[in-house]
C-alpha cells in the first residue's frame, strides 16, 4: 500500500435493506436490493468480526462506521457494536434514518456507540413523504430528540435536491441551531440509477451558501485533512453547519475511508461497483488480506468522484 495514503476509517455496511425509499437512492417504492454474486450469503455476526478484527489488525483503524441500508433493521447491531469496542476501537459512528433509533439509542450507547449521523431530508411532512416515500418524519424526529436527550454526539445529513427539497434548507439550519445538532447538506452524487441524470436534480454548494446568506452571516473555517464536510459558523453564535459538496469541492485526494459491505467486499472507492471479496481471501493469511487491502486501495480517486451505478443502499454511505 502506498505509504503516504493509508485507510484510517471503515464503513460497513451491515445490510442492504431498508425500510424507506429516498428518490436520491433508489428508483420507485420497492427499492433495490443487489443480487448477490454466485448465490452469496450476507456476513454472519461472527464473520463481521472476523473481517473487522483482521482488517483492524492490518491498517490500526481509527474509526468505525455502521451504515447500511439501514444499519438498525441489522438484527445483532448491539453485539456488533460491543465486539468492535472490545477490539479497542473507540470511535464507532453509525449512519440511520433513525426510525428506529427511539427503542435502540440507550442500547447502542451503551454497547459503544459514539456518533449517530441521522438523515434527514425535510421538517415538512409532505416535502419528507417526497423525498423517502414514506409518512415516517415524526418517528424519525422521535429518534433524534431521544439520541440527542442521552448525550450521544450527532449530525444530520440533508441530501438536497434541486426542485424537490431546496426550500428545506433553512428550516433544516434552523433546527440545528435549536437543538444544537450541526446540520451537514449534501450535494447529489452520482450514484445508482441517477448516475447518468443526477444533473437534473443537482443542487450546487454555492446555491446553498447563498440561500444561507440571505438571512444569516457565516464564515468559513479551516477544513480538517480527509474530511468529506467543509464547515461554517453562523455569525454571533457557536453554532456551525457543513457542506459535503464531492461535486464543487472534490475531497477524494486525501480520502482514507474503507468499505465493507454485508457479503464481505472490500472497496476503495463509491466509484468502484466492483468489491475486492475478502471472503476469496484467507482472514489468517497476513499476504493474501494485504493483497486485497492494495487492490482497494487502487480504487481510489486522485482528483474528483465520477459515480458508479451502484445504489447507495447497497454500499452505505
Amino acid at each position: 500500500m502506498e505509504e503516504k495514503r493509508q485507510f484510517k476509517k471503515l464503513r460497513i455496511s451491515l445490510t442492504d435493506t431498508c425500510n424507506l425509499a429516498c428518490t436520491y437512492c433508489v428508483e420507485d417504492e420497492k427499492g433495490h436490493q443487489m443480487p448477490p454474486e454466485n448465490g452469496a450469503k450476507p456476513l454472519t455476526l461472527n464473520e463481521f468480526v472476523a473481517t473487522i478484527e483482521t482488517l483492524h489488525t492490518a491498517l490500526q483503524l481509527e474509526s468505525v462506521r455502521l451504515t447500511g441500508g439501514e444499519p438498525l433493521l441489522y438484527r445483532n447491531i448491539v453485539p456488533l457494536v460491543a465486539a468492535i469496542k472490545a477490539m479497542g476501537i473507540s470511535n464507532i459512528g453509525l449512519t440511520t434514518n433513525a426510525y428506529y433509533l427511539k427503542s435502540l439509542a440507550a442500547k447502542l450507547k451503551r454497547a459503544g456507540v459514539s456518533s449517530i449521523n441521522v438523515s434527514l431530508d425535510a421538517l415538512d411532512a409532505a416535502v419528507f413523504k417526497t423525498m423517502t416515500r414514506k409518512p415516517l418524519l415524526e418517528k424519525t424526529l422521535e429518534g433524534i430528540h431521544t439520541a440527542n436527550r442521552l448525550g450521544i454526539p450527532m449530525k444530520i445529513n440533508a441530501v438536497i435536491l434541486k426542485g424537490m427539497n431546496d426550500n428545506q434548507v433553512l428550516p433544516l439550519l434552523n433546527f440545528g441551531r435549536e437543538t444544537g445538532i450541526p446540520v451537514r447538506f449534501l450535494e447529489l452524487m452520482r450514484m445508482g440509477y441517477l448516475h447518468h441524470k443526477y444533473a437534473q436534480y443537482f443542487y450546487p454548494e454555492k446555491e446553498m451558501l447563498q440561500l444561507i446568506e440571505r438571512t444569516f452571516t457565516i464564515h468559513p473555517e479551516a477544513r480538517v485533512a480527509s474530511s468529506t464536510a467543509n464547515y461554517w459558523k453562523l455569525e454571533g453564535t457557536h453554532y456551525r453547519f457543513g457542506i459535503i459538496a464531492n461535486e464543487s469541492t472534490p475531497f477524494c485526494a486525501d480520502c482514507n475511508r474503507l468499505r465493507l459491505d454485508s457479503y464481505g467486499n472490500i472497496y476503495g472507492c463509491i466509484s468502484s461497483a466492483n468489491g475486492v471479496s475478502l471472503k476469496n481471501a484467507t482472514l489468517g493469511n497476513k499476504q493474501q488480506v494485504q493483497e486485497s487491502l492494495v487492490k482497494a486501495m487502487q480504487q481510489k480517486q486522485n482528483v474528483k468522484f465520477v459515480g458508479s451505478e451502484l445504489s447507495m443502499q447497497y454500499l452505505g454511505g
